[in-house]
């Protein structure tokens, strides 16, 4: 087969931009992304806190955010890529640009990730962070949902709509961080007890755009616990 790849290479369009991707055939995600978005993209590396994934070399490994939450109120959370000016053009176009097919590369990116980071095994079901109603419906999607599906199709796991939002608020990204922190208490409710008494004592990954305080996720969190998972994960695409 190496050999017959080496005289037939592959060639390929790039999974965010038009240009070609040339290569033998694609083994991981880097494989389907030309050089120049995937710098731009600058993909995570160590050393990273081993809590919320923020890069840097702290005391502990955690940084000074997660050393600041109460233990039993931290996720655990993994991101594809930094939140460059390239990725916040990617989400923005996702959410706002009419490229809703963009999940698809983002989710199968974010699922390389959960195979790396929490492994297979250690995810039993995967849910999303909700959107309000009324603000779903002037969209017509949640991005965060198709990102779930993506991924639970790429990995065989089971996504599951767990959570609703009962409050709308403004948009994180238009919040300071201590904003950020305190408008989220009270915003989720579980959406299915059904559901949730099926999930019990499970892992539930919980997938999201974009991490910034961590605020959401934990407020998800705190949902899904005080409803029986065992463990709770977090997967964004940009951090």
């Amino acid at each position: 087969m190496k050999w017959w790849s080496s005289l037939f290479p592959a060639f390929r369009t790039c999974w965010f931009c038009p240009s070609p991707v040339q290569g033998t055939l694609p083994v991981s995600v880097s494989d389907h992304i030309c050089p120049v978005c995937l710098e731009q993209a600058e993909m995570l590396q160590k050393p990273f806190c081993s809590i919320c994934m923020s890069p840097g070399i702290f005391n502990g490994e955690i940084c000074g955010d997660c050393l600041r939450v109460p233990p039993g109120e931290r996720v655990v959370n993994r991101s594809a890529v930094s939140y460059s000016p390239l990725v916040r053009e990617w989400i923005w176009t996702l959410k706002y640009g009419g490229k809703e097919s963009l999940a698809v590369p983002m989710g199968k990116w974010m699922a390389e990730v959960v195979r790396e980071h929490y492994g297979r095994k250690a995810v039993s079901v995967i849910t999303y962070v909700p959107m309000h109603g009324e603000r779903q419906k002037q969209r017509g999607f949640n991005q965060a949902e198709r990102l779930a599906l993506t991924i639970g199709k790429k990995l065989w796991i089971p996504v599951r709509p767990l959570l609703k939002r009962v409050k709308e608020t403004t948009p994180q990204s238009r919040r300071t961080r201590r904003e950020r922190l305190h408008s989220i208490n009270g915003v989720f409710q579980l959406a299915d007890q059904r559901q949730a008494e099926k999930g019990r004592k499970r892992s539930v990954l919980i997938v999201d755009d974009v991490y910034t305080t961590g605020a959401t996720v934990r407020e998800c969190a705190k949902v899904l616990r005080n409803a029986g998972f065992q463990e709770v994960f977090s997967v964004t695409f940009a951090r």
